[in-house]
């Protein structure tokens, strides 16, 4: 099958990114149109964190030496190109004369090496922003043409605008959700909240009145309903809108924690002063891990950690509940994916760890520009 030309390619790929509105697959989209339509047999493309940690987000056709071992040689370990990256010294596309990761796996699976040895690198960037790098190779290529380099940069030049754009639509979408979400609880409280309150005292009031056992019964359901009704309303309000926030994370916690029924002890390293929507989602993951406590785990108590750096906020939600097993993470709730989507938004990291009987540690690793 014929490949399409160059200025083809680019037309394909940009019109595709155009269409794209979630990161990960627009990468893997993105890479597999490259692939599909150029000299390169295989790519990965790597997100790199202000630490210079990095993780593999996309990848096609990898030869079988670097997937052995749940791809060991590409996810373990630095290189050359992730630390010219980091320190600002790999600015466009650029052969990479040796590469630790493809000689580590060459050399213990020499046989599955699909004939990969080197490969090209650029970093993918939009303006001063940098979120990672585009890798390809071809097999028996030690030193890929200007032509080849030059197509690479015009491709990671359209998926860094394309990250870029999907970013600023991911924090617009959020800070819409929260301004409805803000309008809805007013709304509740308003209305919803005050009639029910209006019923409970109505209830209280006719109970004191009436003399008939069967009425008075009558009422007393009516009081008591009302006020689960209530405080069931104000758990809601409090879900769509932290009320209490306001004056800060550890008192929006505390008191959330209380309407729980929970016990929980804050411990704080640091001044605690983040922005708004770090702060929010913050607040979301840690109500989340609570309720998922008050569900799951069979205690009542929770340890959290606050350590906020200068360049990052470190957040730590333990129990000594049952646990479960971590392969069944994502089956657990509806609410850990949620946690995990929040963490993304706010580009940090999340782990989870956990076993049966042995209770639950989450711990978050937020950046702080």
């Amino acid at each position: 099958m014929q490949k399409p030309t160059r200025l083809a390619l680019l037309k394909d790929i940009a019109e595709f990114l155009n269409e794209e509105t979630e990161t990960y697959s627009m990468l893997q989209g993105a890479l597999e149109s490259l692939i599909k339509g150029s000299d390169f047999t295989t790519g990965w493309i790597f997100f790199i964190d202000e630490a210079g940690e990095h993780e593999v987000v996309s990848d096609v056709s990898l030869p079988g030496a670097l997937t052995k071992q749940n791809s060991k040689y590409m996810c373990e370990g630095s290189c050359w190109c992730v630390q010219a990256y980091q320190n600002k010294k790999l600015t466009k596309a650029s052969n990479i004369i040796n590469c630790s990761r493809i000689n580590l796996a060459n050399q213990a699976y020499h046989e599955e090496t699909d004939g990969v040895t080197h490969h090209a690198t650029v970093p993918l960037k939009s303006g001063d922003e940098q979120y990672g790098l585009l890798n390809v190779a071809a097999p028996h290529t030690t030193h890929y043409s200007e032509e080849n380099l030059e197509l690479l940069e015009s491709v990671a030049f359209q998926i860094g605008s394309a990250i870029k754009r999907i970013l600023l639509t991911d924090q617009e979408k959020e800070a819409a959700r929260i301004s409805e979400r803000n309008r809805l609880a007013r709304d509740l409280h308003d209305s919803v909240n005050q009639m029910l309150f209006s019923v409970k005292l109505t209830a209280h009031a006719a109970l004191g009145m009436t003399q008939e056992d069967v009425s008075k019964k009558a009422f007393h359901v009516i009081e008591e309903t009302s006020q689960q009704a209530v405080s069931e309303m104000r758990a809601l309000i409090w879900q769509l809108k932290p009320v209490g926030l306001e004056h800060g994370l550890v008192q929006a916690v505390n008191k959330y924690s209380a309407l729980l029924n929970l016990e929980i002890n804050v411990q704080v390293e640091g001044l605690i002063d983040l922005p708004n929507i770090i702060e929010e989602n913050i607040y979301r993951i840690i109500q989340e891990a609570m309720n998922n406590t008050k569900k799951h785990s069979h205690t009542s108590t929770i340890l959290l950690k606050l350590n906020q750096q200068q360049h990052r906020l470190l957040v730590d939600i333990e129990d000594e509940g049952t646990g479960f097993k971590e392969d069944q993470v994502d089956l657990q709730s509806h609410g850990l994916n949620n946690m995990k989507q929040r963490v993304k938004v706010i580009h940090g990291k999340i782990t989870i760890d956990t076993a049966p009987d042995q209770g639950t540690h989450i711990h978050l690793d937020i950046p702080l520009k």
